[in-house]
């Protein structure tokens, strides 16, 4: 039996894909005895999903729709597990990962992963004060962190290792299903700072190209065009959107926005979790030694 451990459920979005999937949406059952139930798919011949309920079990089914929704789309061809060919690096820096993938594609990693909470962090610097003489390094840190993360956490899923950092998964957790309420805050308590093995499932948002030209050069280009349109007293809507996305891509790249680097692979996490396996007592622990 496989049990799991669930740190993250996008449950909207998982709710979404399994209903379109599946015959249903099941929210919870009641049960006076032990009895097993299943899931029938609609359009294709498909697997079944199995529970087995105690008596008077009142069980509700969010988390194992993430189990269905792997089961069904794997079925379907529809996921892709890729915790294998992610670990080797060659992978990531030649684009065979990238070239493989598609935005909006669903895949499954196993991995170091991190989760960090930046906005808890920000609230707690106000301790760094207590080893400075300058009590406003708590303030202007809780600023910075605040402005480049916001209230979201990160998620980070590193299949090479953190040696090779910057072939990674990375997404941002919104938690629009409010999931985590309540237990943010104590995430870094429970996890602590390194990288955990996590299973993810996620949605592929983008993926980067390996671009040889400065965003830079681009960006001060495209903002001289806009001021030879000033001088000639007219806006062009075009070029000043052109401005606002040279802008933003690069504060990419500088690191001030969330936004994947090359190689690295953007993604809306719709699950995380890790299999719960049993402890046991070992010989040595038994020795008198």
């Amino acid at each position: 039996m496989n049990v799991r451990e669930y740190l993250y459920v996008d449950t909207p979005r998982v709710r979404t894909l399994l209903a379109q999937l599946s015959s249903g949406l099941p929210e919870e059952r009641r049960s006076e005895h032990t009895r097993e139930w299943s899931e029938s798919l609609v359009g294709i011949d498909g697997p079944k999903s199995e529970v087995r309920a105690g008596e008077r079990e009142v069980r509700s089914l969010a988390d194992l729709h993430v189990a269905m929704l792997e089961e069904v789309a794997e079925y379907s061809k529809m996921l892709l597990d890729v915790s294998d060919v992610s670990k080797k690096p060659k992978n990531w820096h030649r684009e065979r990962i990238h070239k493989a993938l598609r935005p909006s594609s669903l895949i499954r990693v196993t991995g170091p992963t991190a989760v960090i909470y930046p906005a808890a962090f920000a609230a707690s610097a106000s301790a760094f004060d207590e080893f400075s003489e300058d009590d406003s390094f708590s303030l202007d840190l809780g600023k910075i962190v605040r402005s480049m993360y916001g209230e979201h956490l990160t998620l980070r899923v590193y299949p090479c290792g953190e040696e090779e950092w910057e072939c990674q998964y990375s997404g941002v957790i919104s938690d629009p299903g409010g999931y985590l309420s309540g237990e943010k805050e104590v995430l870094f308590s429970r996890l602590g700072a390194d990288p955990q093995e996590w299973t993810t499932v996620a949605s592929i948002s983008r993926i980067p190209r390996r671009d040889a030209a400065s965003s830079g050069n681009r960006f001060e280009r495209i903002v001289m065009k806009l001021q030879d349109s000033f001088s000639d007293e007219q806006l062009d809507r075009r070029i000043l959107e052109k401005v606002i996305q040279e802008a933003s891509r690069e504060m990419e790249r500088m690191g001030l926005s969330e936004a994947p680097s090359w190689p690295a692979v953007s993604v809306i996490p719709l699950a995380v979790y890790r299999e719960i396996k049993p402890s046991f007592i070992t010989s040595e622990l038994e020795s008198d030694d």
